[in-house]
């Protein structure tokens, strides 16, 4: 290790000094007069530095760190400020953003830079280490209703600012104002509501209008229309608080509870049963009681739900409360206004039941048309008079009803007697009808070999006609092409004897030729004759001394004969 020497410090007289002493670097000395080195104080600053070091970082790490986990918020109380909140606020609203909104931020800084309260905004998941626990209450919270699962819709109800204005439902965010908000918020998370202190968020089934239903809209807030009022009127005009004169068809629709309420109710078709309790009884015209037991088939007037709804509905039940309030007792007053016409015996009687069905039904019809209810159709399955004159009635029904069996059957009889006749007669002309279906047949058959014989006879004979026709024609051709082919050797011959008769005609005769041309061939051959003056030879040369005159030969002729 490296040493450096120590200068003497105090004071000795002579200027002499002590030897000096050797140090190692990094240790330390006393002097003379007591005090330490200030080199021993560097262990001691730099363990309380790392003191103090590990405490403040102790103090970040286990003091002032906040984690939050997935799926939760983390909602900051401020309590370091100078004032509080004024009235009865809690809450203190986010701020705006300082770079968008510089002058709202400050006003906003102005406002709630010093004062304490609950924050309105959360933080998210993480690790924070900025938020002293001497500054702020931290409490970290699960999202819980914040995350709106699926087939649900979140409505929200905010829960700090300024009070709503008398009848007022809905809250104004612009106002800041306190209440329920309009805004639906669909299935998922939703961290900006996450802050229980400041808001409530309910979660709500969507509207399912189904196939055949519609909907009755009651808006439930709503500011009213100026220069619009409605008095004694079951509905309103559109936009204005109440039940809505239009309705919602079939759908889904996702609708905030606050603003308006949608209630599904079926348009289809509906059948009331008038049996049991519900059974009508009226008297008749002697003063009898009848019970009628029958069915009414009815539907509701899609354009007349919203008012049937506020007139029977009372809010739930509207196929209940027509049946009841408007269909039965509607049948009950017609049943006794028809039926007061008709004595009790009448009832007994098919035709007097269709008669007082068709009545009652048309009645019925009418009166529940103006209601908004359109029947469909209303049977009545029986009549039950009293006990009292049923039987007797109902005895001499059954002898009229045995006397129309007998009629029936006798009539049957006659029927099943005409049946049979018939159907021999049947019999009969089927026979004569297949005999004679037989000799149409023959006939036909007949017919047809002869027309198929003179047809072919007439074939074989126009066929014969055809081959004596090409007979002649191909013999004609032949005799054409004979003629031709004669024409054409005459020709030929001519061609050829044309040039031997000019050739002849040159000589004056044919024998002239013919002894030129014996002799043009028989000359070149000869070399020496030996032969006498009389002769054949001699005879040859004579005819060069001879000066009598040759006549000349007749025109057009040649011969071989001298003259």
């Amino acid at each position: 290790m490296s040493k450096f020497k120590m200068p003497k410090i105090g004071g000795g007289g002579g200027g002499s000094s002590e030897p000096p002493r050797d140090f190692e670097r990094g240790s330390f000395d006393e002097r003379r007069d007591g005090s330490s080195s200030p080199l021993r104080l560097i262990p001691i600053v730099l363990a309380a530095l790392l003191a103090i070091g590990i405490i403040y970082a102790g103090y970040f790490w286990f003091i002032r760190r906040v984690v939050v986990g997935p799926g939760e918020v983390l909602v900051l109380m401020k309590k370091n400020g100078t004032r509080s909140l004024p009235d009865d606020q809690v809450i203190i609203p986010r701020p705006p953003d300082q770079k968008a909104d510089p002058t709202g931020y400050a006003a906003w800084e102005k406002q709630y830079g010093d004062v304490n309260g609950i924050l309105e905004e959360v933080q998210p998941e993480g690790v924070y280490f900025k938020f002293s626990p001497f500054d702020y209450e931290r409490d970290v919270v699960p999202l819980g209703d914040a995350v709106v699962p699926n087939g649900k819709v979140g409505i929200v109800v905010k829960r700090f600012g300024t009070k709503l204005d008398e009848g007022q439902v809905l809250a104004d965010p612009k106002r800041n104002q306190r209440g329920p908000l309009p805004d639906i918020l669909p299935p998922g998370t939703h961290r900006q509501y996450a802050n229980r202190h400041a808001y409530a968020i309910r979660h709500v089934d969507p509207v399912s209008i189904d196939a055949g239903h519609r909907g009755v809209i009651t808006v439930m807030a709503s500011a009213p229309l100026p220069g619009q009022k409605h008095g004694n009127e079951y509905l309103v005009p559109d936009g204005m608080q109440g039940v809505q004169r239009r309705t919602e068809v079939e759908g889904f629709r996702q609708i905030n509870p606050f603003v308006m309420r949608v209630t599904p109710i079926s348009i289809r078709s509906q059948r009331y049963e008038m049996a049991g309790d519900d059974a009508i009884r009226f008297p008749s015209s002697d003063s009898f009681e009848i019970t009628m037991f029958g069915f009414v088939e009815w539907s509701i007037i899609p354009e007349k739900l919203p008012l049937l709804y506020t007139q029977y509905g009372e809010g739930a039940g509207l196929i209940e409360f027509v049946e009841q309030r408007v269909i039965l007792p509607y049948a009950r007053s017609f049943c006794r206004l028809v039926g007061s016409r008709y004595n009790a015996r009448d009832f007994i009687s098919g035709e007097t039941r269709l008669k007082f069905q068709e009545e009652f039904a048309a009645k019925l019809r009418e009166a529940c048309q103006a209601q908004g209810v359109e029947i469909l159709q209303a049977l009545v399955r029986d009549i039950v008079p009293p006990q009292a004159i049923k039987a007797p009635i109902t005895e001499r029904g059954q002898s009229i009803e045995e006397i129309l069996k007998i009629d029936q059957q006798i009539t049957f009889a006659k029927t099943e007697a005409d049946r049979v006749t018939q159907q021999e007669i049947g019999k009969q002309n089927q026979a004569i009808g297949d005999a004679n279906k037989m000799v149409v047949t023959l006939v036909k058959e007949s017919e047809q070999k002869r027309d198929v014989a003179v047809t072919r006879a007439k074939q074989d004979l126009a066929v014969a006609k055809l081959h004596l026709e090409a007979a002649q024609k191909q013999g004609d051709a032949l005799v054409a092409r004979g003629t031709a082919e004669a024409n054409v050797i005459l020709l030929k011959k001519q061609a050829e004897a044309e040039p031997l008769r000019q050739q002849i005609a040159a000589f004056g005769d044919g024998d002239e030729y013919a002894r030129f041309f014996f002799y043009q061939q028989v000359a070149p051959s000869l070399k020496s004759i030996l032969a006498d003056t009389n002769g054949p030879f001699a005879d040859l040369f004579k005819q060069f001394t001879t000066t009598n005159e040759r006549k000349p030969p007749a025109a057009g002729k040649v011969t071989g004969v001298q003259e």
